[in-house]
């Protein structure tokens, strides 16, 4: 019997990988809540009504803490995907 699982969406992998599918030179605005990187990344993981602060993020099932990682990759540096991608990967070499 096979399980169906879904990737952590608060595991570094996890946004790597999903980092690794977007166009690297696409901006975005760190401080919009409903539209910075880590917004969409919650919505395409599956959860809804997503806004976005420095610690956790608001959605249609509460509040939700983010990993600290997680905001050094979206908040440090250049803002395209492709930077962020390349801070994520760098947390995972420390």
């Amino acid at each position: 019997m096979s399980r169906n699982t879904k990737p952590d969406p608060f595991k570094l992998d996890t946004l790597i990988a999903w980092l690794e599918k977007q166009p690297a030179d696409k901006t975005y605005t760190y401080s919009e809540p409903c539209g910075c990187l880590l917004a969409d990344y919650f919505t395409q993981s599956g959860f809804s009504e997503v806004a976005v602060d420095p610690f956790a993020f608001e959605h249609s099932g509460g509040r939700t803490e983010i990993p600290a990682d997680f905001d050094v990759v979206s908040c440090e540096g250049a803002r395209t995907y492709g930077a962020a991608l390349d801070r994520a990967r760098a947390l995972v070499q420390r």
